[in-house]
């Protein structure tokens, strides 16, 4: 359930959700794959080991890449109200709070350093058929830091969007097509020298799951494939990349789910070895 925290990377980072089926489309539930009335989550992972009984359970506490435990609040709508992330103490590393407009869409995002200290801003704004048309992010004193504007070509279904910062200077721009049913099928990404970085193409299933991703190099040529599996209630349960260039691990996920079937334990497997253990804790209204 991260945020993702780069500017840039927020439109990198959309890919491999899954879809809540009892939950209204385009909320934040829905986006999380939750389903029924959540308050709250609170999500903990772990490093896998075997017990005496050769079971797998969950051990020390996980961190890589900057990971950290989450706890997520949600409002009556579905959206994010707060999400926190702490560290392995419980201490507060970074706060998300969120602001609604008329439009029941964010309006603002503050993000806390801890529990008060503010780091940045963003403002959104929208467009006559409620899309995100403008995004501006100030520093912890107010002042412009990072805007993003999206254009939208309804005809082509092609969305764009361009980052710059205070100077005017084009950081990054994002080319996204879709389908008609809204699913992303390309992905085009060019840094602050207009060189496409990340190009991928997407299928979906008729659920609206990522099923299939290519990952393509600048002059079309395979970077690598993978082809994802979902169980019965709609989590990812089987990754599986493709590459001429190097070798990758299949990634499988095992569930335990409470009523409302969400899962409630997670286990994260690279080939036959179990990685890691997330728990969740979830509150509903």
């Amino acid at each position: 359930m991260r945020i993702g925290r780069s500017f840039c990377a927020l439109f990198i980072a959309l890919a491999c959700m899954a879809c809540g089926k009892e939950t209204r489309e385009g909320t934040d539930l829905y986006t999380n794959g939750l389903r029924g009335n959540v308050k709250s989550v609170s999500e903990k992972k772990y490093h896998a080991v075997m017990d005496e009984n050769q079971e797998i359970v969950r051990g020390s506490f996980f961190r890589n890449n900057g990971e950290w435990d989450c706890v997520a609040h949600f409002n009556k709508d579905g959206n994010y109200e707060e999400v926190v992330y702490l560290d392995r103490d419980g201490d507060i590393v970074e706060r998300n709070v969120y602001e609604y407009g008329e439009n029941r869409k964010v309006s603002t995002l503050q993000i806390f350093e801890d529990s008060s200290t503010l780091k940045k801003k963003c403002l959104y704004q929208y467009d006559i058929k409620d899309r995100v048309s403008v995004i501006q992010e100030l520093d912890e004193d107010g002042d412009f830091r990072l805007g993003t504007s999206i254009v939208y070509n309804d005809e082509n279904l092609i969305e764009t969007a361009t980052t710059v910062n205070r100077l005017g200077t084009v950081l990054c721009r994002t080319i996204t097509e879709k389908n008609r049913k809204g699913q992303v099928s390309d992905f085009k990404y060019y840094n602050e020298e207009r060189k496409l970085t990340n190009w991928r193409k997407e299928t979906h299933d008729d659920e609206g799951r990522l099923s299939e991703m290519v990952v393509l190099h600048a002059d079309e040529s395979l970077a690598f494939k993978v082809v994802n599996s979902y169980n019965l209630q709609g989590d990812l349960v089987k990754s599986e990349p493709f590459s001429e260039e190097e070798e990758f691990l299949n990634q499988r996920y095992t569930y335990v789910y409470d009523k409302k079937s969400n899962w409630i334990s997670k286990i994260q497997f690279f080939g036959d070895s179990a990685v890691s253990v997330t728990e969740r804790e979830i509150e509903y209204y």
